[in-house]
């Protein structure tokens, strides 16, 4: 295929197979080695880094490769022509550092904007740390992929962020909400998904913050959609959520007991809830043999030591309602 080419040319075009090669298995090994590492020292999945690296920094890995390539063949034939390369190793290099720290930047400022929730509203911090937890246990019972499962511990972390613009004055109040309150308290799901629905780090989850509020039988909002026209990951969110302000003291009212918990979200199934969604919480609830997101408590007045009756079906029992509210 080669013959008529010049020496020259031959020689670089056989020197390019195997170079290539190389590339693509010190690449492959390379990121394995990163993922295995990262997977070890944090708990999470190997696959999700693996897809992330190809997904997020593929053309700086080839542009790299490229530039490699380029490098070996420029040293067989003057090792000072090497310092051409420099000038786009360095552009490549910084490109990739950049982007890390571009998306560090973001993290830390939505975990800045989570602390100041926290001062806020110490209930939604430590119940969203809980919902977190709960939801990704119900991704894992479902047999989700791994990095749907961490897609849905990050939406659940920061599901209630919206609220970072929601008045103290709505947000702490102690007792009912008014229907004007209840209206603005509403718009926090989309407040929070347009806050971070342009961010890279969180665009795959905005549409779970978004939707999270959603119930099977379209009693939700902030859309009234149903059954599967909500995304799974929301009704994921939204199961672990209703559990755990369940199970927690509010303004309005005491904590169920995890009994009376399992009764109500029994209850919702298939209403509220997404029955497949509702039997996993339930399996993982029963699997634990311990109640999930117990003696967290919303500040507010003390109240009575017996439990108030049970919501009845097409009421909101979520985090954020501040009492038992009909979303219909």
């Amino acid at each position: 295929m080669w013959g008529n080419l010049p020496s020259s040319d031959q020689l670089f075009f056989s020197s390019l197979i195997p170079a290539t090669g190389a590339f693509i298995v010190i690449s492959l090994l390379n990121t394995a080695f990163v993922s295995g590492i990262i997977t070890l020292t944090e708990g999470t999945s190997f696959l999700y880094h693996i897809r992330f690296n190809l997904k997020h920094l593929l053309v700086q890995i080839l542009s790299l490769g490229v530039l490699g390539i380029l490098m070996a063949v420029i040293y067989a034939q003057s090792p000072w022509n090497l310092l051409l390369v420099l000038i786009p190793l360095g552009l490549v290099h910084l490109s990739l550092r950049n982007y890390m720290r571009l998306r560090e930047e973001a993290k830390r400022a939505f975990e800045k904007m989570a602390d100041l929730l926290a001062k806020r509203d110490p209930y939604t911090y430590e119940h969203s740390r809980s919902v977190a937890e709960l939801a990704a246990r119900i991704a894992r019972k479902l047999r989700l992929p791994l990095d749907q499962v961490e897609k849905i511990r990050s939406a659940a972390m920061i599901h209630d962020i919206g609220k970072i613009a929601i008045p103290d004055s709505i947000l702490q109040k102690p007792g009912p909400l008014s229907e004007e309150e209840w209206r603005v308290m509403k718009t926090h799901p989309v407040i929070g998904a347009d806050l971070i629905k342009d961010l890279e780090i969180y665009a795959d989850v905005a549409d779970i913050v978004r939707y999270e509020h959603e119930r099977w039988n379209g009693s939700g909002y902030p859309r009234g959609l149903q059954g599967d026209e909500i995304p799974l990951g929301a009704r994921i969110v939204a199961a672990a959520d209703i559990y755990n302000a369940l199970t927690t003291d509010r303004p309005y009212r005491p904590a169920y007991s995890p009994h009376e918990a399992r009764r109500i979200i029994k209850e919702m199934r298939g209403v509220e809830l997404d029955p497949r969604v509702a039997d996993a919480l339930l399996a993982v609830l029963e699997e634990e043999q311990e109640p999930i997101g117990e003696g967290v408590s919303a500040p507010g007045p003390s109240s009575p030591s017996a439990p108030s009756p049970a919501p009845a079906q097409g009421q909101e029992a979520d985090s954020d309602s501040h009492r038992e509210e009909s979303v219909n």
